[in-house]
């Protein structure tokens, strides 16, 4: 059986989009948020691009789940974001296997965005239970 980054991933550290599925620090989502806020103001330099991007922006009120949506339709966007998550240099976390951000990356943009914006029903937690099993099958 040839060994995958989900199976050496069990027994080391976590990646990025691990801890934000599946962990609760909200102010470490936040953080990710506004650089990923930054980089796409950066590489879309337009001030409607400006404006959208300041609805994406934290707010102290945003829930968990909130939070964790804002991030993924950012990285959806954000190149720059997804480069970094693959080069992770920390004693804390991993960098996201190549083979994993592709199948994720994917799910997300062709499936998860596009039919949780189409179907109003969808709840913000239903959505991140479809994001976080994305990951796990990815």
């Amino acid at each position: 059986m040839p060994i995958t980054c989900q199976f050496t991933a069990a027994f080391q550290r976590k990646d990025v989009l691990f801890y934000v599925l599946f962990g609760s620090n909200m102010d470490y989502i936040r953080r990710l948020i506004e650089d990923s806020v930054v980089n796409i103001a950066r590489e879309y330099p337009a001030e409607g691009v400006a404006d959208a991007l300041q609805l994406m922006r934290p707010q102290e009120t945003d829930s968990l789940h909130h939070l964790q949506i804002r991030f993924f339709l950012l990285l959806n966007e954000d190149e720059t974001m997804r480069r970094s998550l693959a080069d992770i240099k920390s004693h804390v976390m991993v960098s996201l296997c190549p083979h994993k951000a592709e199948l994720f990356y994917d799910a997300l943009c062709d499936e998860l965005i596009p039919s949780w914006i189409k179907d109003c029903r969808v709840t913000h937690e239903a959505f991140v239970d479809s994001i976080r099993a994305a990951y796990l099958c990815s």
